[in-house]
């Protein structure tokens, strides 16, 4: 769950919530537990909620929850493991220390959890387990102010946000794995979608980045996950899989590890896997963010599934207004339903009056040509404008 903020200042609800996110990241290292994802656990920040309509609205078994208290240099961290069924606190601990001291915490409260579920733990997990991203406090401190941003809406403006705490953060611990692979993903963000270099220099940086997380430490699933995507970018899609596939097998809890992987799975040619790696990332993360319903949208529809594409890009676009519509409109018109296909493009065009084909066909990544072709054909069939060649801009990575 959210970790509560005591501190009484609303700054440092980034550092609650930072808290939070890194024991669940570590967690989801483990393959003998299921860990819900941020996206779903989160959703009750703020929320006055019985542990037990939580546990069985989530599909777990037991809840951690806990809060935190800043005051200077020094923390108060309070947590407590709860049977889901029952409600009745299985552990509990409090720890003051020092600011310092928060990386021994995080390793303590996950190796107590591991033991208190009785996780059986192989020497490889028994070393995921320890706190990997950095271990600087300055440098956390600006990772998580980052993350504040980018757990929002993956824009233009959020990952901007994010970047310049991020590098920050590298400044000071180059060598965070973690770190350098989250700076890379928003670096591929920017070669896919044109934000703020030109492509191939925001390619060259997301390459560098992920190529430095690897070097750093060849277990992280960060590291992985940018390097396929950035591979996909690049046209080496058997590598791409290959590397996402790795992402997933060292983080087997992880929702966002499999629903990477299954874009990248998708974008490469092997779509009917990619939609095992998007149902995988729906359950690990019950209230996922409805940018998974895209994932799995691309990778039904790819796969030729068409009303069970049109089914998740139309729940998408009810999640998110907006999101998903260029996709329905290709479904639509594969599967042959013209009308409804014409009349999806107009209602994209009025939430996105800028759209052009030709910018939306310069963001997309497919295995074969052929099909983009196709694609493409099918948005001009429906009314939508062609575009310019020298437009590449949008304020969204997901449309």
């Amino acid at each position: 769950m959210p970790f509560s903020n005591l501190s009484g200042d609303p700054e440092q609800e980034f550092f609650a919530d930072g808290l939070a996110e890194d024991i669940i990241t570590t967690l989801s290292k483990l393959s003998g537990l299921r860990v819900i994802a941020r996206n779903s656990s989160f959703i009750y920040k703020g929320r006055v909620a019985d542990v037990r309509d939580v546990a069985r609205q989530l599909g777990v078994r037991h809840v951690l929850e806990g809060s935190v208290r800043r005051s200077g240099s020094r923390i108060r961290i309070s947590v407590q493991l709860i049977n889901g069924r029952s409600g009745s606190p299985i552990w509990a601990e409090r720890y003051d220390r020092t600011i310092e001291d928060i990386f021994a915490v995080q390793d303590e409260i996950t190796l107590v959890l591991a033991t208190e579920l009785q996780v059986s733990l192989t020497e490889g997990e028994q070393a995921r387990l320890q706190y990997t991203t950095t271990s600087n406090v300055e440098a956390w401190t600006q990772w998580v102010q980052g993350l504040s941003y980018y757990r929002q809406a993956v824009t233009k403006e959020n990952c901007g946000r994010a970047l310049p705490h991020w590098e920050k953060a590298l400044a000071l611990d180059p060598d965070s794995a973690a770190l350098n692979g989250m700076l890379g993903l928003l670096h591929y963000v920017d070669a896919r979608f044109g934000w703020w270099d030109a492509r191939e220099t925001a390619l060259h940086k997301a390459r560098s980045y992920a190529d430095k997380a690897l070097e750093l430490d060849s277990e992280s699933a960060v590291a992985f996950t940018t390097s396929s995507l950035v591979l996909l970018l690049e046209g080496r899609f058997d590598e791409a899989a290959a590397h996402a596939r790795k992402a997933v097998e060292l983080a087997p809890g992880s929702a966002d590890a499999a629903s990477f992987a299954s874009f990248v799975f998708a974008s490469s040619g092997l779509p009917e896997k990619a939609i095992v790696y998007s149902e995988r990332a729906t359950k690990l993360s019950p209230k996922y963010p409805g940018y998974y319903l895209g994932h799995l949208g691309h990778a039904y529809r790819l796969a030729g599934h068409f009303e069970n594409a049109i089914a998740a890009f139309k729940a998408y676009e009810a999640r998110n207004p907006g999101f998903g519509l260029v996709d329905l409109v290709i479904a639509y018109c594969q599967s042959g339903h013209p009308d409804l296909a014409e009349q999806t493009a107009t209602r994209l065009l009025s939430r996105h009056p800028d759209f052009t084909i030709r910018r939306w066909a310069s963001t997309q990544i497919r295995h074969d040509p052929t099909q983009l072709e196709a694609e493409k054909a099918a948005l001009r069939s429906s009314g939508l404008p062609p575009g310019d060649e020298t437009a590449h801009e949008t304020t969204s990575a997901r449309t």
